[in-house]
């Protein structure tokens, strides 16, 4: 009796031994054929599919389809930029903004110019989680007023000359440029560079539409060629650029129909003279505050004096950002375009003296060489995704998710990914019982793309990091997002311990 006491638990222990890796080695292999017979779905049957499934917990590969070759990854590339600028930045960096005054106070009145100097804030705008995008502004005309400014006899002047080089993404189509999401980079950035048209139908058929604009009224200045017409037709509304002089403030038109009973249309447009619009809400802040700055002209370009010159310029305020952690949660969660292209002049002027995508793309290279991501594997040609030039794998995306598991600044990087079903891209996404508030991720959408990567457990708790990249795909995005919620869906209920659930 004693002998079988010591022998049976042996015997269990070997048999659990032998027979449990089994059952994991079915597991995998079921989980390997289920991902097979989703991704080859025939409704997608011309896609191409680019795929990576990793098990970061143990640094195994548990799935891959064509991982290693090269793909336009759309919006999925601010998952490498805003992983850089973690490393590099760190989650605690402040944008800085100076304000500066030249000339001297003379009885209330600033006999000179106000300068502003920037260097890449993108934060001023509601959907970076500011309420209140002229607060800033607010906080210079109360410094002013402390002062005891009461009229400005000079220009109010913009520095932006802290970027430098191409103001849009390397690649970006000529299309997209009149387009918010397509808005340039200044060093100088008001409601990220873009402005939203509000259209509503006239009194009656053939009068035309009332166009209001906000954040900002009365910039740019727009011709209205839209016409209310009948009810019950749909509402047509297209935008061109009127030439102007330079230096003169931008026109925009706005032509087309809007019907009458017809609910508000809307249109967002972004501004080619980002520093004039900047300029330009800080003109109609301090008026309604109270300085008289009837007669100041705007200069969009603004040297400043060397620090030694009599006519030296006097710091009157810098203005810091939110850390930059708290940035990127709204940038990666709604796959903010200009925040992002921000993102790579700033790396390249802290950590390079130059603030160009040039310098920045350098700083994005080294960082992912300490990845084991070797220069020419890939291409990185904009910060954001909106170029079709980018080519990056699903391999790759993975291997930058499981290298940022492992650093410090995992819980930031983390936090700023759409949650499933829950905010973000993919608020209306993936709200199933074993996905929704599971699956952390960025998602990505071009014309005949979809991409998504990033994080999900499984039943088991087990952390795995994946990434889905659709392209060339005719069927809308619609067909491609509900494969890839498919393959998301089965990993969340994958498990090594036991059978797959197939309801």
């Amino acid at each position: 009796m004693k002998l079988h006491n010591r022998v049976f638990p042996a015997l269990i222990i070997a048999f659990t031994a032998v027979i449990c890796p089994l059952f994991a080695d079915d597991a995998e292999d079921a989980l390997r054929r289920d991902l097979d017979a989703i991704f080859a779905d025939q409704r997608l049957s011309d896609t191409l599919w680019g795929v990576a499934v990793y098990s970061i917990d143990r640094e195994e590969s548990l799935f891959e389809h064509n991982a290693g070759k090269l793909y336009i990854p759309a919006s999925n590339q601010k998952i490498i930029t805003t992983a850089v600028a973690l490393l590099r930045l760190g989650p605690e960096y402040r944008f800085k903004t100076r304000v500066l005054i030249g000339g001297t106070i003379e009885d209330g009145i600033l006999q000179g110019d106000l300068i502003v100097q920037g260097f890449g804030d993108p934060s001023l705008s509601t959907r970076m989680g500011v309420k209140d995008p002229l607060a800033v502004f607010r906080a210079f005309a109360d410094r002013l007023k402390a002062m005891g400014i009461k009229s400005i006899a000079g220009n109010i002047a913009g520095d932006a000359s802290a970027f430098k080089g191409t103001i849009y993404g390397r690649g970006w189509e000529l299309d997209d440029l009149t387009e918010s999401y397509a808005a340039p980079v200044s060093a100088l950035a008001f409601n990220e560079n873009f402005t939203s048209f509000q259209i509503r139908p006239g009194a009656k058929a053939g009068e035309a539409a009332i166009l209001s604009s906000e954040p900002l009224s009365g910039y740019p200045r727009v011709d209205n060629a839209v016409v209310t017409t009948v009810a019950g037709r749909p509402s047509a509304v297209f935008v061109e650029r009127v030439s102007g002089d330079i230096g003169a403030p931008e026109t925009i038109k706005i032509r087309g129909t809007v019907p009458l009973k017809n609910q508000t249309a809307r249109r967002s447009v972004a501004i080619h003279s980002p520093v004039r619009y900047y300029l330009e809400a800080l003109r109609q802040l301090l008026g309604r505050e109270g300085i008289d700055v009837a007669d100041c002209d705007i200069k969009e370009e603004y040297s400043l004096p060397e620090s030694g010159d009599s006519n030296a310029v006097e710091l009157l305020a810098t203005h810091e950002s939110a850390p930059l952690a708290e940035l990127l949660m709204p940038l990666m969660k709604d796959s903010l375009n200009m925040p992002s292209e921000t993102l790579l002049r700033v790396l390249g002027l802290e950590l390079r003296r130059e603030g160009t995508a040039v310098a920045g793309v350098d700083v994005v290279t080294e960082t992912l060489e300490t990845m084991g991501i070797r220069k020419g594997s890939y291409i990185y040609a904009d910060a954001s995704g909106l170029s079709r030039r980018n080519l990056i794998s699903a391999d790759i995306f993975v291997r930058v998710l499981d290298f940022m598991y492992r650093q410090p600044v995992f819980p930031r990087f983390y936090a700023t990914m759409a949650i499933a079903g829950t905010d973000g891209t993919m608020r209306n996404r993936l709200s199933g019982a074993n996905v929704k508030g599971n699956v952390y991720a960025k998602t990505g959408t071009i014309t005949g793309v979809s991409a998504i990567s990033g994080y999900v457990r499984t039943a088991d708790g087990e952390m795995l990091a994946f990434s889905m990249i659709a392209n060339n795909y005719t069927s809308g995005k619609a067909t491609a997002e509900s494969i890839q919620n498919r393959a998301i869906q089965r990993l969340a209920q994958f498990s090594r311990k036991q059978p797959v659930d197939k309801k």
